[in-house]
Protein backbone atom coordinates (compact mmCIF):
# COMPACT_ATOMS: atom_id res chain seq x y z
CA UNK A 1 0.00 0.00 0.00
CA UNK A 2 1.16 3.25 -0.33
CA UNK A 3 3.60 4.72 2.59
CA UNK A 4 0.73 5.85 5.10
CA UNK A 5 3.19 9.05 6.11
CA UNK A 6 2.70 10.44 2.10
CA UNK A 7 -1.22 10.03 2.98
CA UNK A 8 -1.01 11.55 6.31
CA UNK A 9 1.44 14.12 4.70
CA UNK A 10 -1.10 15.28 2.01
CA UNK A 11 -4.25 15.19 4.84
CA UNK A 12 -3.22 16.85 7.88
CA UNK A 13 -0.29 19.73 6.53
CA UNK A 14 -2.64 21.69 4.98
CA UNK A 15 -5.00 21.91 8.04
CA UNK A 16 -2.83 21.51 11.21
CA UNK A 17 0.49 23.24 11.87
CA UNK A 18 2.70 20.15 12.10
CA UNK A 19 5.64 20.58 14.87
CA UNK A 20 9.07 20.58 13.25
CA UNK A 21 9.40 16.87 15.25
CA UNK A 22 5.96 15.32 13.32
CA UNK A 23 7.08 16.96 10.32
CA UNK A 24 10.18 15.13 9.89
CA UNK A 25 8.64 12.08 10.51
CA UNK A 26 6.38 12.60 7.89
CA UNK A 27 8.08 13.45 5.41
CA UNK A 28 9.59 11.31 2.51
CA UNK A 29 12.78 11.29 0.60
CA UNK A 30 12.83 9.66 -3.22
CA UNK A 31 15.55 6.79 -2.28
CA UNK A 32 12.77 5.57 0.28
CA UNK A 33 9.75 6.34 -2.51
CA UNK A 34 11.90 4.36 -5.07
CA UNK A 35 13.28 1.76 -2.68
CA UNK A 36 9.06 1.11 -1.74
CA UNK A 37 7.86 0.95 -5.00
CA UNK A 38 10.61 -0.52 -6.83
CA UNK A 39 7.92 -3.44 -7.66
CA UNK A 40 5.56 -1.19 -9.06
CA UNK A 41 7.91 0.83 -11.92
CA UNK A 42 9.07 -0.83 -15.30
CA UNK A 43 12.68 -1.41 -15.19
CA UNK A 44 12.88 0.31 -18.34
CA UNK A 45 11.82 3.69 -16.31
CA UNK A 46 13.43 3.22 -13.38
CA UNK A 47 16.69 4.66 -14.22
CA UNK A 48 14.86 8.23 -15.57
CA UNK A 49 12.99 8.08 -12.57
CA UNK A 50 16.41 7.65 -10.42
CA UNK A 51 17.45 10.79 -12.22
CA UNK A 52 14.26 13.16 -11.90
CA UNK A 53 14.39 12.20 -8.08
CA UNK A 54 18.48 13.04 -8.20
CA UNK A 55 18.96 10.08 -7.05
CA UNK A 56 21.17 9.07 -10.15
CA UNK A 57 23.13 11.85 -12.48
CA UNK A 58 22.10 11.48 -16.03
CA UNK A 59 25.43 9.85 -16.91
CA UNK A 60 24.98 6.95 -14.19
CA UNK A 61 21.22 6.47 -15.57
CA UNK A 62 21.84 6.03 -18.84
CA UNK A 63 24.67 3.04 -17.66
CA UNK A 64 21.91 1.58 -15.95
CA UNK A 65 19.95 1.92 -18.87
CA UNK A 66 22.92 0.35 -21.27
CA UNK A 67 22.93 -2.78 -18.54
CA UNK A 68 20.24 -4.70 -20.12
CA UNK A 69 20.42 -2.61 -23.60
CA UNK A 70 17.00 -0.54 -23.89
CA UNK A 71 16.96 1.96 -26.27
CA UNK A 72 13.79 3.47 -25.05
CA UNK A 73 15.35 3.71 -21.57
CA UNK A 74 17.77 5.66 -22.32
CA UNK A 75 15.36 7.62 -24.40
CA UNK A 76 13.97 8.58 -21.28
CA UNK A 77 16.07 9.43 -19.13
CA UNK A 78 17.49 11.94 -22.26
CA UNK A 79 13.71 13.47 -21.75
CA UNK A 80 14.37 14.04 -17.74
CA UNK A 81 17.98 15.58 -18.84
CA UNK A 82 16.09 18.32 -21.30
CA UNK A 83 16.75 16.86 -24.52
CA UNK A 84 13.94 18.56 -26.28
CA UNK A 85 13.49 16.04 -29.30
CA UNK A 86 13.54 13.27 -26.47
CA UNK A 87 11.09 15.38 -24.47
CA UNK A 88 8.46 15.72 -27.55
CA UNK A 89 8.69 12.02 -27.78
CA UNK A 90 8.24 10.16 -24.25
CA UNK A 91 4.96 13.68 -24.60
CA UNK A 92 3.48 11.94 -27.96
CA UNK A 93 4.06 8.55 -26.64
CA UNK A 94 2.24 9.32 -23.53
CA UNK A 95 -0.80 11.11 -25.16
CA UNK A 96 -1.37 8.02 -27.72
CA UNK A 97 -1.51 6.10 -25.26
CA UNK A 98 -4.27 8.01 -23.57
CA UNK A 99 -5.68 8.02 -26.36
CA UNK A 100 -5.81 4.53 -27.40
CA UNK A 101 -6.99 3.06 -23.86
CA UNK A 102 -9.81 6.01 -23.51
CA UNK A 103 -11.09 5.05 -26.96
CA UNK A 104 -11.72 1.15 -25.90
CA UNK A 105 -15.38 -0.27 -25.85
CA UNK A 106 -15.53 -1.03 -22.30
CA UNK A 107 -13.95 2.68 -21.34
CA UNK A 108 -15.81 4.53 -22.85
CA UNK A 109 -18.92 2.91 -21.95
CA UNK A 110 -17.95 3.20 -18.47
CA UNK A 111 -17.06 7.11 -18.52
CA UNK A 112 -20.63 7.71 -20.64
CA UNK A 113 -22.41 5.64 -17.67
CA UNK A 114 -20.27 8.11 -15.15
CA UNK A 115 -21.53 10.82 -17.27
CA UNK A 116 -17.57 11.90 -18.24
CA UNK A 117 -16.93 13.10 -21.48
CA UNK A 118 -14.28 11.21 -23.70
CA UNK A 119 -13.30 13.81 -26.48
CA UNK A 120 -12.82 16.56 -23.62
CA UNK A 121 -11.03 13.86 -20.97
CA UNK A 122 -8.44 13.88 -23.96
CA UNK A 123 -8.20 17.24 -24.51
CA UNK A 124 -7.63 17.87 -21.13
CA UNK A 125 -4.88 15.04 -20.65
CA UNK A 126 -3.66 16.45 -24.35
CA UNK A 127 -3.19 19.71 -21.98
CA UNK A 128 -1.83 18.40 -18.65
CA UNK A 129 1.08 16.44 -20.73
CA UNK A 130 1.96 18.98 -22.59
CA UNK A 131 2.75 21.29 -19.98
CA UNK A 132 5.27 19.04 -17.92
CA UNK A 133 9.07 18.92 -18.25
CA UNK A 134 10.95 15.70 -18.93
CA UNK A 135 11.13 15.48 -14.99
CA UNK A 136 7.47 14.95 -14.74
CA UNK A 137 6.88 12.95 -17.87
CA UNK A 138 9.24 10.51 -16.13
CA UNK A 139 7.18 10.05 -13.52
CA UNK A 140 3.73 9.83 -15.43
CA UNK A 141 4.85 6.77 -17.20
CA UNK A 142 7.12 5.02 -14.73
CA UNK A 143 3.98 3.35 -12.32
CA UNK A 144 3.23 -0.02 -13.14
CA UNK A 145 0.87 -0.39 -10.71
CA UNK A 146 -2.31 1.63 -9.21
CA UNK A 147 -0.30 1.77 -5.96
CA UNK A 148 2.47 3.51 -7.17
CA UNK A 149 0.73 5.39 -9.22
CA UNK A 150 -0.72 6.86 -5.82
CA UNK A 151 1.98 7.03 -3.79
CA UNK A 152 3.44 8.80 -7.03
CA UNK A 153 0.47 11.32 -7.01
CA UNK A 154 0.87 12.16 -3.60
CA UNK A 155 3.76 13.02 -3.83
CA UNK A 156 3.43 15.51 -6.66
CA UNK A 157 0.78 16.95 -4.79
CA UNK A 158 2.95 17.35 -1.45
CA UNK A 159 5.59 19.00 -3.55
CA UNK A 160 3.11 21.29 -5.04
CA UNK A 161 3.17 19.74 -8.70
CA UNK A 162 -0.96 19.70 -9.00
CA UNK A 163 -0.52 19.36 -12.76
CA UNK A 164 1.32 16.07 -12.70
CA UNK A 165 -1.05 14.81 -9.87
CA UNK A 166 -3.89 15.62 -11.77
CA UNK A 167 -2.20 14.07 -15.14
CA UNK A 168 -1.43 10.47 -12.63
CA UNK A 169 -5.35 10.51 -11.67
CA UNK A 170 -6.26 11.09 -15.09
CA UNK A 171 -3.85 8.13 -16.66
CA UNK A 172 -4.76 5.62 -13.90
CA UNK A 173 -8.62 5.70 -14.99
CA UNK A 174 -7.80 4.33 -18.83
CA UNK A 175 -4.41 2.49 -17.61
CA UNK A 176 -6.35 0.07 -14.80
CA UNK A 177 -8.46 -2.41 -15.62
CA UNK A 178 -10.75 -2.02 -12.33
CA UNK A 179 -13.85 -0.33 -12.64
CA UNK A 180 -13.52 0.87 -9.08
CA UNK A 181 -10.40 2.40 -9.15
CA UNK A 182 -11.31 3.89 -12.78
CA UNK A 183 -14.05 5.74 -10.69
CA UNK A 184 -12.01 6.50 -7.42
CA UNK A 185 -9.02 8.09 -9.32
CA UNK A 186 -12.21 9.81 -11.76
CA UNK A 187 -13.37 11.24 -8.54
CA UNK A 188 -10.00 12.54 -7.31
CA UNK A 189 -9.22 14.19 -10.06
CA UNK A 190 -13.08 15.82 -10.83
CA UNK A 191 -11.83 17.50 -7.23
CA UNK A 192 -8.40 18.50 -7.98
CA UNK A 193 -9.34 19.98 -11.67
CA UNK A 194 -9.57 23.31 -11.30
CA UNK A 195 -7.25 23.61 -8.05
CA UNK A 196 -5.98 20.53 -5.69
CA UNK A 197 -6.60 22.01 -2.79
CA UNK A 198 -6.22 19.58 0.29
CA UNK A 199 -7.61 21.64 2.52
CA UNK A 200 -11.34 20.86 1.07
CA UNK A 201 -12.97 18.17 2.28
CA UNK A 202 -14.14 16.35 -1.52
CA UNK A 203 -11.08 16.35 -2.21
CA UNK A 204 -9.45 15.36 1.28
CA UNK A 205 -12.19 12.29 1.09
CA UNK A 206 -11.04 11.47 -2.57
CA UNK A 207 -7.90 10.93 -1.47
CA UNK A 208 -8.35 9.13 1.56
CA UNK A 209 -11.26 6.21 -0.28
CA UNK A 210 -7.80 6.12 -2.79
CA UNK A 211 -5.68 5.32 0.07
CA UNK A 212 -8.29 2.80 1.58
CA UNK A 213 -8.82 1.08 -1.39
CA UNK A 214 -5.21 0.02 -1.12
CA UNK A 215 -4.70 -0.69 2.55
Amino acid sequence: MPPPYLTLNALLGPRVRLSSELKGKLSVNPEELIETFNYGVGPEFLPALMVAFGVKTPEDGIKLCEEFNDEGCVDFVLAVKGNSAAVKRLREWLIDDFHKRILEEEVVDLLERLNFNVKSLINEFEGLVNGLDGKSLAQLIAPTTSMARLALMLYALINGNEELAKAHALYETVVTTSKLLTRLFLEAYKECKEYCDLGKDEFRRAIAKLFFYHV
